[in-house]
């Protein structure tokens, strides 16, 4: 495993971590609707997450995401179960925490942030986070809004109970505004990949220029939201020695101002072909991504999202539908 510092955290986090939108992968009664758990199958899935998270562990895997509540409750079970505590950082989510504000009396802001953050912090069964996202601050924002959340996390930070202030968003050009004017996150996740590649321009120089980390998320899942780019791979056997995925996450972090990537993984399997990615020096084959992202979005492409309806993958399924519909 190799290790690069997270911006001004001075935390040295291994270049693959784990994401975590994919620990709802087995659970398709909440597919679309977060936060909603069927406790029964939750409970039946856990085993195979707790080996996935065990085996990144001993692979040096030492950086964890995790967003919506069942995502950071299986988290929480894994490493509990593991006995992992200081070995590891984990950055958790405050979601969408200016729409929350929104419409309740000022009076009841500053409890209303800490209260999520320590909701979070009990479905992780652990006292502290290294790193607490604010999700989608664009949604509702305001200045005033913005300042009393920043206010209360800093306060749990001298409480300990977070390290450091970060942000998750899709929307760039607001996020790195927000960063020009405020400077007030230590690290920023956003998407940056083959197909979406505004981060370069928008936000890399800036994060150099303030030392704010960058995390990756959706390093895989373009230029369709939920879909690997590799169910769109010209044929089997294209990329040599190395798959269409590891080329994809190579090419991305062969942008230094990238720390670390968080792909979504369900199981030892695709693990370990990511974990395959970071270890091999392989040239990245930039004309095998042009050529998938060229599949994708071409003629052929409602054809192959057609076939995905019949995947076996519920969630596979569930991303092709939604695909699907928005293709004219």
């Amino acid at each position: 495993m190799k290790y690069r510092v997270l911006g001004r955290t001075g935390l040295q986090v291994s270049e693959l971590g784990v994401g975590g939108h994919e620990y709802r992968r087995p659970l398709p009664t909440t597919l679309g609707r977060w936060g909603d758990i069927d406790a029964d199958q939750f409970t039946q899935t856990q085993p195979e997450r707790n080996r996935v998270i065990q085996r990144a562990v001993e692979e040096g895997v030492t950086f964890f995401d995790a967003t919506q509540p069942e995502e950071t409750k299986s988290l929480g079970l894994a490493l509990q179960a593991l006995g992992v505590k200081d070995d590891v950082h984990v950055a958790l989510m405050i979601l969408t925490p200016f729409s929350k504000l929104a419409g309740r009396p000022k009076s009841e802001w500053r409890q209303i942030i800490r209260a999520d953050v320590e909701k979070s912090l009990r479905l992780l069964q652990r006292d502290y986070a290294d790193v607490l996202n604010m999700h989608m601050p664009e949604r509702d924002y305001s200045r005033e809004r913005l300042l009393v959340t920043l206010e209360v996390l800093e306060q749990l930070k001298d409480e300990g109970k977070i390290g450091f202030i970060g942000a998750s968003s899709h929307e760039l050009r607001f996020l790195s505004e927000v960063m020009r004017q405020h400077d007030c996150f230590d690290s920023v996740m956003i998407r940056y990949n083959y197909h979406l590649q505004e981060a370069r321009d928008v936000v890399f120089p800036l994060a150099k220029a303030l030392e704010v980390g960058v995390v990756v998320m959706k390093p895989l899942a373009w230029p369709y939201y939920g879909i690997p780019f590799t169910r769109f791979a010209p044929g089997d056997g294209e990329g040599g020695a190395a798959t269409p995925a590891q080329h994809g996450l190579r090419w991305i972090l062969n942008s230094p101002e990238v720390t670390t990537l968080v792909p979504g993984m369900n199981n030892l399997a695709e693990l370990d072909e990511n974990l395959a990615a970071i270890t091999t020096d392989a040239q990245v084959d930039e004309a095998l991504l042009a050529r998938c992202l060229k599949t994708a979005l071409g003629p052929d492409a409602r054809e192959r999202l057609t076939t995905l309806l019949r995947d076996p993958a519920v969630d596979t399924r569930y991303f092709a539908k939604r695909a699907l519909a928005n293709i004219k």
